[in-house]
């Protein structure tokens, strides 16, 4: 099924820059290079987590002072002091407002915003010497 990207204006705020859209899970994210800069959801499960995702590399606390209005991620597990997400939910006051400005602090490369997924690392525990198939004492013949 096609769907249309929500809060499709700000990518007229980031043509300074090269970005690729991704289709995820139902939502949009938006890279530079490996950077992922911006989730975009706007689906009717789930009302609460539509908004604008903003990937935060640091400066959690600091952004929300600077923008009145970014939220913390509604996903974000209460004992975590920096989740690594903040939200700009639609019906904010000056959701347009915001998400303008962090397209802006995008462009200019603001180093607080994006982050880069760490490479996958294997689940699978390497065999430990007490694994390895045991050696017969018997000689070969």
């Amino acid at each position: 099924m096609n769907r249309d990207i929500p809060f499709d204006f700000i990518l007229d705020y980031l043509l300074p820059i090269e970005m690729e859209i991704r289709p995820f899970f139902g939502m949009f994210s938006i890279y530079s290079g490996q950077k992922l800069l911006l989730m975009l959801r706007d689906r009717s499960n789930e009302p609460e987590m539509n908004g604008i995702w903003i990937a935060m590399n640091k400066g959690h606390e600091e952004l929300k002072r600077e923008l009145p209005g970014l939220c913390e991620y509604p996903g974000a597990r209460p004992c975590k002091k920096d989740d690594g997400w903040l939200h700009i939910p639609p019906e904010a006051d000056n959701f347009e407002q915001l998400a303008i400005r962090i397209c802006e602090m995008i462009v200019h490369r603001d180093p607080r915003i994006g982050k880069i997924k760490p490479p996958w690392k294997s689940k699978v525990a390497p065999a430990s010497p007490a694994r390895k198939k045991k050696q017969s004492h018997y000689p070969r013949t």
